[in-house]
């Protein structure tokens, strides 16, 4: 395992988030940081995991956004991990590997099938929950307030429910799942 080219690879996405312009300036510190926090969580409880190729996945899951490139959030996202990990000489099978949990982070489609997919999905949706991402999305003023909260509810149902895998983990976010539904769903 190479944590080292992990960190540089971490180092390099920091760099991108914060300087290529196409991702608001909270997106590293309040996501992709709660993203590896919680799969470290994660990996403490499921330690026969491939850590390597959970924090590549943390790392770069959501590539497509941090480089502005339109299309598919996964299908791009995954192209675009695989285009970073050669940069670092990774190997076809790891890249088709991290492709693989990128694929299917968020659930939309294929489910996850792999421990190191499930860590992922379920990683990415506790993010949603460690700080004020949601607030931080509602005041872009992208969205009406009306269809930020139908937006905002969808997410939140489909994180809580389909993308957390484990009960151990849901019982971790339980009591933030519960304020933000009765916070979203107030007239």
């Amino acid at each position: 395992m190479s944590l080292k080219n992990v960190r540089q690879i971490k180092e390099q996405v920091k760099n991108e988030c914060q300087n290529l312009g196409h991702i608001d300036s909270w997106f590293y510190d309040k996501h992709l940081l709660a993203v590896e926090k919680y799969a470290n969580f994660l990996l403490k409880k499921l330690p026969q995991a491939d850590k390597e190729i959970v924090m590549l996945g943390v790392w770069l899951h959501d590539s497509q956004r941090f480089r502005g490139i339109k299309g598919d959030h996964q299908k791009m996202g995954a192209a675009e991990a695989k285009k970073i990990m050669l940069e670092y000489s990774y190997p076809t099978e790891m890249i088709e590997k991290v492709q693989g949990i990128i694929l299917t982070h968020s659930c939309h489609g294929q489910m996850p099938k792999t421990l190191e997919g499930k860590i992922l999905a379920t990683a990415d949706a506790m993010a949603h929950y460690a700080n004020d991402f949601y607030l931080q999305i509602a005041v872009t003023g992208q969205r009406s307030l009306a269809d930020f909260k139908l937006w905002a509810l969808e997410k939140l149902n489909n994180d809580f429910n389909k993308k957390i895998f484990w009960p151990f983990a849901r019982k971790e976010i339980r009591e933030k799942h519960v304020v933000l539904m009765k916070l979203l769903t107030m007239k």
